[in-house]
Formats: structure tokens, C-alpha cells, sequence
């Protein structure tokens, strides 16, 4: 229980310090602005992320550098606290007096604090589980995670950087920001609290931006209770520890700063430096993120610019921020090409991917192929009511430019019109490049926020713009949610059942690995000579010491490599002889690996040409793994795992 309490707490500080650096920028930037705490959190996040660029790249991350980072800001965080307990007490005694008033708004209240609560205490500890696809909160995904992006993290802590990786197609897709942000939880905790950084402690930062949001507009606690049990009760469609509530943290985030007229009013450079800072911090996470940050940055540049009278300033501050986001990214990038040859994954080259070398996923070639995946992409109740809700917020927002009415509570920058034309056009985007594998999860971190952003609109009192439209806004805006919520509804209760069933999981202080697992790892890593280059594909390649060797690993095999490209489909001599040429000489294999359920036969129909060609790559590995161990010599082997030495038949 002990070390449950101790976690449940470290992300309460974790999200302090967040807050606290979200506060520097806001003294920074905006000193005369009074930024809310969950807009604060949100900026500290992106400062986070932008900032541990800089220290990859600088091979300079270790456990005491993210403490004293994360110290600072908690540090920061608490003095203001001290300095504004005396708003923060108006705000409780206001909060105190409506709920005695209002038995409803007391209940609702209690009703999404226990919520929330329980989602929170429900991420602080996750374990293992076997389940493929989509695990929701039952655990980590043993294909992903174990095999990638929790080895990325630790090489960080380790090494200093995540360095070079060039045979993982994981680490080519994403520039390394997840990665980082984890390394804020693996500095004071351990594995099985990864799920704190994302989605617990993002979960919490949206819902303070969307309470500000609707209070700064004189919302109706009622309503604000109502938006919030929507959130909390859309179930977060997680496969794995990559970026999912984060992002929605901030999409949420930048659109509640495009929005600001009180932000709009601030010197244009000001506003160039946040814009810059949330979207290179969301192009950090995931590649499939870019698509909407780029629609989102285009569409509120060209409004801002049709209704502004100074549009020298507009285009000053659209350079400066284009320039900014080049600057942030740049330290990412460059860690990225000396890994896997590409600055960003496709846009500035393919780099090491197996498409550099004609082995491509895709099969919906040419113009119909791509009509296709586009008119897919719309299938889903969440795409329908996104242009629902997207055509309604017009009826309150009307789309004017030049002379917008001096009362209106909206920047410029019609945010409602360009989050919802972002996350339409990136659902096609992100459908289109990747065959709709998956859809809803790949397009739920931009999707669900522009939802969740309009039905938080329609709860607004902008009606006097146009008193009927905002009525049947906000009518249609409540049967959508209530139409989302009971669309997954059997899910959510799963995903609350599985909360409840990771505190008990959590109380028990578990491990992801075993005693024996460890030793057997260190027992492998011993047979390897100190300082050789082993290339792995492992059950938990997290565990090893990143240290003492070379460490590559072959998360999907075949999926990237260093050039010419790994042989595929050529034999097992041709592998070695390859592996050689690269100054590979030990190959170290899991048992485990030979049955995994990526190694299958997932040739059936609805199923992505990606799923069915990395199927056809690792049964090739496998097969040439288990070839060259008749032939080679094994320098370690305990019946789970074995190493070869491919230069010694």
C-alpha cells in the first residue's frame, strides 16, 4: 500500500511541477495575463516535451536532471499556490455555497470528483497483460510496449539519449516526445506507473482547461458538470503507451489559447512562442498527429488573418511561429536522423523504413484506392457528429469576417471553426496513410477533443448572437453526447471495472518482470562481450543494461534497417551475411517471439495489408532466427531465450 500512496502522490506532484513551469511561461510571455491552472499544466507539458529535445540531444537526460526539472517546477508551483490562497478560497467558498443551494449540482459534483478519482487511482499502477488489440486499462501491450517504447525510455536514463535505433520501426515513427515525458515517471517510479504521464494526469489538465473554459464564458455549473461527465465517460481507446490523452490535452489546450481575446490582445511574438510551443510538442508524439496540428495552424492563421485589421502583424506572427516550430523540433529531428536516417518520418524523407526499399504496406494504390480509404474514414458515429456539431457552432459563431461585434468573447481566430475543420480533414488524412488500420485509435487524440470542444461550446451562453440557433445547439450538442456516451457504453463500464481492478492490482506493489526474468537477462547479456552491438528481438528488452552494449531492437523485423535494407524472403545466409556487413555479430532471440501472436497468420479479410505484410516479415525472421541457430553457435540458451554468435558456425 505504501508504495501505491507514494505513486498516487508523485503524479500529484508531477502534475504541480507542470503547472509551476506552465506559470514561468505565463510570467514569461504573458505577465499581465492571469493564465488558468489547467492552460498552465498543459504549457508545462509542452515546455517539457520541447525542452527534453534539447537534452537528447545533447546525451544529458539522467534520473537527477528530470527530478531537479521536475523539482523546480513543483517548487514554483507551491509559492504561487501560497501567493493566491485567497482567490483559490473565493473559488472553493462560491463552489461550497452552490452545492448547499443546489442538491443536483452537489450530486453531480460528488458524481464526477468520484469519477475522476477513480480513473486517476486506476492508472497509477498497470501490469501485464496478454490481450492483443485494444487493453484499454487492463495493462501493457507485450508486442508495442515490451518491445519498444519501454526500452526507449530507459535507454534515455541510461544513456543520456534515446540514441541511435536504426532496425526499430517504432522509434522512425515518432520523434521521441512520448518517450521523454515517460522518463518524468521512470526518474522516481517504476514501469508499472507509466500510465500516469498519459492518460491520468492529462485527464485531469483537460478537465481544468474545459472548466475555465466554460466559466470564463459564465456557463451554468449544471452544464459544466455535464461536459465533464462526457469526458469521463468516453472510454480511451488505449492499445499501448504511446499518446492518446495527451494529445487531447493539448488540441484542447491550443484551441482554448486560439480562442482567448484576452490572449489576443497580448504583442503578436507572445502569441507566436505558445502556438509554436503546444504544436511542436504535439508533432513530438506521434507522426500521425501532424496532419492535424498542420490544418489546425493552417485554418486559424488564414481566419485570423481574413478578420483582422492588422494583418502585418498576422503574417509576422504566422512566420514567426512557422519559424518556432522548426526551432523546437530541430533537436528531435537531428536525434532522429542519426538514428534512422530521416529528419521526420514521411514528410522530410523515409529514411531506414522498409518503403525506402520498395517494401510498402499499402495496397490501395493509385486514385480509387485513395477515394476509398478517404470514404471510409467517415465511417463512425464520432466523425458524424464532429460534422453535426461542427455545422451547428456556426448558428453561434457565424463565420464573418472583418466586422466581427465588439461583444463576442472569441478571438479572431474562429478556434471552433478550425479545430473542427482539422480533425475532419486529418480523420481523412490519417485514414488515407494508414488504410483505416484501426481508425478510431489512431484519430481519437484529434477527433475526440474537437468533440468534446463543441459540445463545450454549445453549453456556452453565446445565444445572443442568435437565440434560437444556440438553443438547438445546445439541444443537438446533449443528444450527441448522450448518443456517444451509450454508442461504447458496455465498454466504459469494462474500462471502470478494469480501474477498479488495477487499484486492487496496484495495492499489491507488482512488478512487470519477474526475479527470474531478470536473471536470466543478465545471464544473457553476460555472454555477450562488453561493448559489442547485439541485435535483439526479445520478450522484455526493457531490462537490459543499454550500457554495456550496443542494444538494437528488431521490434517489427524487416519494418526498418539500416541500408540496403535488411533481406527479406532471401534465406537465413543472406541475413547473417547482411548482419555482418553491419558489424553485427550476435543476435540475441526469445522463444517467446516464435509464437507471438505478430508472428501469426493474419492474412484474413479486414484486415490492413500493414497487419498481413509485417505478419509475412516476422514469419521471414523467424524462420531465418531458427535456421542460423541450427548453424551457428549459441552462446547462451535457458530455454526462453537464446544468443548467437552468427561469426562462429
Amino acid at each position: 500500500m505504501i508504495s501505491y500512496l507514494i505513486a498516487f502522490f508523485y503524479g500529484i506532484c508531477l502534475l504541480l511541477s507542470l503547472t509551476g513551469w506552465g506559470k514561468f511561461l505565463n510570467q514569461i510571455l504573458f505577465p499581465d495575463r492571469q493564465i488558468d491552472w489547467g492552460q498552465r499544466a498543459a504549457w508545462g507539458l509542452a515546455f517539457s516535451a520541447i525542452v527534453g529535445g534539447i537534452l537528447n540531444a545533447t546525451w544529458t537526460i539522467s534520473p537527477i536532471a528530470i527530478l531537479i526539472f521536475l523539482g523546480l517546477g513543483l517548487v514554483y508551483c507551491l509559492v504561487d499556490l501560497v501567493n493566491s490562497r485567497r482567490a483559490i478560497a473565493i473559488d472553493l467558498q462560491q463552489l461550497f455555497q452552490e452545492c448547499c443551494q443546489d442538491k443536483i449540482i452537489l450530486a453531480g459534483f460528488v458524481i464526477v470528483s468520484l469519477l475522476l478519482l477513480i480513473q486517476y487511482s486506476g492508472w497509477v499502477y498497470t501490469g501485464r497483460t496478454n490481450i492483443a488489440g485494444m487493453v484499454y486499462a487492463d495493462g501493457f501491450n507485450t508486442s508495442d510496449d515490451y518491445h519498444a517504447y519501454l526500452a526507449f525510455p530507459h535507454k534515455m536514463l541510461q544513456l543520456g539519449s534515446i540514441g541511435p535505433d536504426p532496425f526499430s520501426e517504432r522509434r522512425i515513427v515518432s520523434l521521441g516526445g512520448q518517450s521523454l515525458l515517460h522518463t518524468l515517471i521512470l526518474s522516481g517510479l517504476s514501469d508499472t506507473n507509466l500510465n500516469l504521464i498519459d492518460p491520468a494526469v492529462p485527464l485531469i489538465v483537460t478537465s481544468g482547461i474545459i472548466v475555465a473554459f466554460l466559466r470564463n464564458h459564465r456557463t451554468p455549473t449544471k452544464r459544466i458538470i455535464f461536459t465533464i461527465l462526457f469526458l469521463l465517460l468516453i472510454a480511451v481507446p488505449k492499445a499501448n503507451t504511446t499518446s492518446v490523452m495527451l494529445p487531447v490535452a493539448l488540441f484542447v489546450s491550443l484551441f482554448a489559447t486560439l480562442d482567448s481575446k484576452e490572449i489576443e490582445r497580448c504583442h503578436w511574438a507572445a502569441n507566436a512562442c505558445i502556438v509554436a510551443l503546444l504544436i511542436a510538442a504535439l508533432c513530438t508524439l506521434k507522426s500521425s498527429l501532424i496532419p492535424a496540428c498542420g490544418f489546425m495552424f493552417a485554418a486559424s492563421y488564414l481566419c485570423y488573418f481574413l478578420s483582422s485589421k492588422a494583418k502585418q502583424n498576422v503574417v509576422l506572427e504566422s512566420l514567426l511561429a512557422t519559424a518556432l516550430i522548426g526551432i523546437f523540433l530541430l533537436p528531435w529531428m537531428i536525434s532522429m536522423y542519426q538514428s534512422s536516417g530521416t529528419l521526420l518520418y514521411p514528410l522530410l524523407g523515409k529514411g531506414y523504413h522498409a518503403s525506402a526499399y520498395g517494401i510498402t504496406f499499402k495496397s490501395n494504390s493509385g486514385l480509387w484506392g485513395t477515394v476509398k480509404s478517404a470514404l471510409t474514414a467517415f465511417r463512425g458515429i464520432y466523425i458524424l457528429i464532429l460534422i453535426l456539431l461542427g455545422c451547428l457552432s456556426l448558428t453561434v459563431r457565424p463565420l464573418k469576417f472583418g466586422n466581427l461585434p465588439e461583444e463576442r468573447e472569441f478571438s479572431n481566430r474562429q478556434a471552433v471553426l478550425s479545430v473542427t475543420v482539422a480533425a475532419a480533414l486529418a480523420t481523412v488524412a490519417v485514414g488515407v496513410l494508414t488504410e483505416n488500420a484501426d481508425p478510431f485509435r489512431y484519430t481519437f487524440s484529434h477527433l475526440f477533443p474537437a468533440i468534446l470542444i463543441l459540445i463545450a461550446t454549445a453549453m456556452t451562453d453565446t445565444g445572443t448572437l442568435n437565440k434560437n440557433g444556440a438553443a438547438n445547439f445546445f439541444l443537438v450538442a446533449v443528444f450527441c453526447a448522450g448518443l456517444a456516451i451509450s454508442y461504447d457504453w458496455d465498454l466504459t463500464k469494462q474500462t471502470y471495472a478494469a480501474y477498479l481492478k488495477n487499484i486492487k492490482f496496484g495495492l499489491s506493489n507488482p512488478s512487470l518482470v519477474t526475479a527470474q526474468q531478470k536473471s536470466q537477462y543478465a545471464a544473457l547479456q553476460q555472454s555477450v562481450p562488453e561493448g559489442e552491438t547485439v541485435l535483439t528481438r526479445l520478450d522484455a528488452p526493457f531490462i537490459l543494461d543499454f550500457k554495456r552494449n550496443q542494444i538494437f531492437l528488431a521490434d517489427w523485423p524487416g519494418g526498418a534497417s539500416l541500408p540496403p535494407g535488411m533481406p527479406a524472403f532471401k534465406g537465413a545466409e543472406a541475413l547473417a551475411k547482411y548482419l555482418d556487413a553491419k558489424s553485427i555479430r550476435y543476435l540475441a532471440y526469445s522463444t517467446w517471439s516464435l509464437n507471438h501472436p505478430a508472428d501469426v497468420d493474419t492474412s484474413g479479410l479486414g484486415l490492413s495489408s500493414w497487419f498481413r505484410l509485417q505478419s509475412q516479415l516476422s514469419h521471414d525472421f523467424r524462420d531465418n532466427v531458427q535456421q542460423l541457430a541450427k548453424t551457428r553457435k549459441k552462446l547462451y540458451a535457458d530455454g526462453e531465450n537464446f544468443v548467437l554468435d552468427l561469426g562462429s558456425k
